[in-house]
């Protein structure tokens, strides 16, 4: 066995090495003044053995020695006795650390492998473990909801749709969607045992941060579960369209009265002949509208136009809208017939592709039959779906630099209204003129890293933002730390701890207007998501890989007892040798 010589603080050998040199030549020096006495050497002798003990005792000799490495056990929520029990006989003395119980992390500078049984490690927790040889050994997951899909941020009108799986419902228990005050909205009772998709529906009214529950219960009605689930209900934004009618349709009749009907402001410019337009006003102040141009489409977010009226425009209004598309990020969403998209110019970015049938049923829409244009829009690079049947594309639009131009192959849509089916109706054409509207870029945009935002864990976020110098805020109006992005000057990250559950909130100082509004859970909440969460990022992270017994050459410190005797040794020769 080597067992060569180190210095555990080798940093400081030449600082302490002509320390120990200046004390040497002192305590010589005075000896040496005193020569003809009597045991001169003998006193140079403890002289160098006192301020040798010294150096030692700061500089920490040690030698390298092979030393076993040990195997560290970590137990976490919802572990495997069996595991456990075949671990602790495998190795008999490993070392157990219950994470479950335990604040800090545990100490694992001198550990070969370690073995972590249950549902894991939580996120915040993984880097600790990023270098080190980890065996995973997952966990059982209890009954409940296991994945969660949802729309947290909606407007009024839109439908709430939670989309969910349950692992090993009880037979005849059920699901209850309730809203706020505990009044029923929704349910679905379980036939089976087995693993289970669902969906729950609701529609969402008024704008305001709300929180829904779902709750669980058993065959007999008695509530097992009872978990939040928080909804962000904008306000509605006020869109300012403008429609170019070149001839009546029904289509063109029930749009526009449904877009009056939500709020919008809307100009409606109709042909009547060559030359000549009746006008109409819906939610905006009657006012004189000539020949399209750059400062009348700047008063617009989204032009519907069927494809005569565009044909019909002038060069130079047809100039002025492709103007707007591209550097105003004007929306254009044309109507009509298909044939003529082709005989658009510049505004002809779509290909089409026959089909033989003229109805279909809208993927997401499922028992509602519309018509459709016997066409499909052909699937290309840059083309970006809003309404596909199967495979088929019916609604798409291009960006067009900052713009986009849209249309849609649906035809006769106002026939839903006369057959009942308003929120159908409602439904697609806002999905269609939300796609197409302008963009307002905010001065601030907010990206948290989790929708699972827990009491007492750090909730970690990024913000876009043109400000300088951001200044971000709690509710509390304490000031949360930025972190700037090397490559990117416009992106910050924060990280925050929420003390409360409930609604929370982060605000830019300097601007007002930017606000993130947040849901803190309770640690108890969505227990089996989160440990369904954890199990399934820790077996990402972790590699299964075993490791075989080994040693390690290490340098040990020798005991700093045996100097501190040679020190004493030292200046007790000093203090006895004039005394002989």
């Amino acid at each position: 066995m080597d067992n060569s010589l180190t210095f555990l603080n080798s940093a400081w050998f030449w600082p302490v090495f002509v320390c120990w040199l200046l004390l040497l030549l002192v305590f010589m020096w005075k000896e040496l003044s005193q020569f003809g006495k009597k045991h001169l050497y003998l006193k140079v002798v403890c002289v160098f053995f006192a301020v040798s003990s010294l150096a030692l005792i700061a500089l920490k000799p040690a030698v390298f020695e092979e030393v076993k490495l040990e195997k560290l056990l970590i137990l976490t929520e919802n572990f495997k006795e069996k595991q456990l029990d075949s671990l602790k006989r495998e190795y008999h003395e490993i070392e157990v650390f219950d994470y479950r119980k335990q604040e800090s992390l545990p100490d694992v500078e001198n550990v070969q492998e370690i073995f972590i049984l249950g549902n894991g490690i939580r996120d915040y927790d993984l880097w600790y473990f990023k270098d080190l040889s980890v065996v995973y050994l997952p966990g059982e997951i209890n009954s409940g909801i296991i994945k969660l899909h949802y729309r947290q941020e909606s407007k009024p009108g839109d439908r709430l749709e939670i989309k969910a799986e349950f692992l090993d419902p009880g037979i005849g228990g059920s699901l209850w969607l309730e809203d706020a005050g505990g009044n029923k909205l929704d349910s679905v009772i379980f036939a089976s045992g087995e693993h289970t998709r669902f969906k729950l529906l609701t529609d969402l009214k008024t704008s305001g941060n709300y929180v829904f529950n779902i709750t669980e219960k058993d065959s007999l009605g008695n509530i097992l579960n009872r978990n939040p689930l928080p909804v962000k209900v904008g306000k509605e934004e006020n869109l300012r369209v403008l429609i170019l009618n070149s001839y009546p349709t029904f289509e063109i009749k029930y749009l526009k009265n449904f877009l009056a009907e939500v709020g919008h402001k809307l100009v409606v410019k109709n042909r009547i002949t060559t030359g000549k337009f009746k006008f109409e006003f819906f939610n905006t102040e009657n006012t004189l509208l000539g020949n399209l141009n750059k400062e009348v489409l700047e008063g617009f977010d989204l032009i519907i136009s069927d494809s005569g009226a565009i044909r019909n425009l002038s060069s130079k209004e047809k100039n002025a809208l492709q103007n707007a598309v591209r550097k105003d990020g004007l929306g254009i969403l044309v109507l009509g017939n298909p044939n003529s998209l082709s005989t658009l110019g510049d505004f002809s970015v779509f290909e089409l592709q026959t089909v033989a049938t003229t109805q279909t049923v809208l993927n997401g829409f499922p028992g509602t039959t519309l018509e459709r244009q016997a066409f499909q829009l052909k699937p290309e690079v840059g083309l970006e779906e809003i309404h596909t049947s199967n495979s088929s594309v019916l609604s798409a639009y291009k960006r067009l630099e900052q713009g986009r131009i849209g249309t849609t192959l649906l035809e006769n849509t106002w026939q839903l209204q006369l057959g009942g089916k308003h929120k159908t109706y409602q439904q697609i054409w806002t999905e269609i003129v939300e796609q197409l509207s302008k963009r307002k870029l905010p001065i601030a945009s907010w990206n948290p890293e989790s929708t699972l935002i827990f009491k007492d864990e750090p909730f970690q976020f990024q913000l876009r933002t043109l400000i300088e110098k951001p200044r971000v805020l709690d509710e509390n109006n304490n000031l949360i730390p930025l972190k700037q992005d090397l490559n990117n000057s416009e992106l910050w990250t924060g990280k925050t701890y929420p003390r409360a559950e409930g609604w929370k909130q982060l605000k830019v100082e300097q601007d007002s207007v930017s606000v993130f509004n947040y849901f803190v859970y309770k640690t108890r909440d969505w227990k089996t998501l989160k440990a369904f969460h954890t199990l399934q990022k820790n077996n990402r992270f972790f590699s299964r890989k075993l490791v075989k017994d080994v040693k390690e050459r290490m340098p040990v410190a020798i005991n700093p007892l045996w100097f501190f005797g040679l020190f004493l040794i030292g200046m007790g020769g000093l203090w006895l040798v004039p005394k002989l």
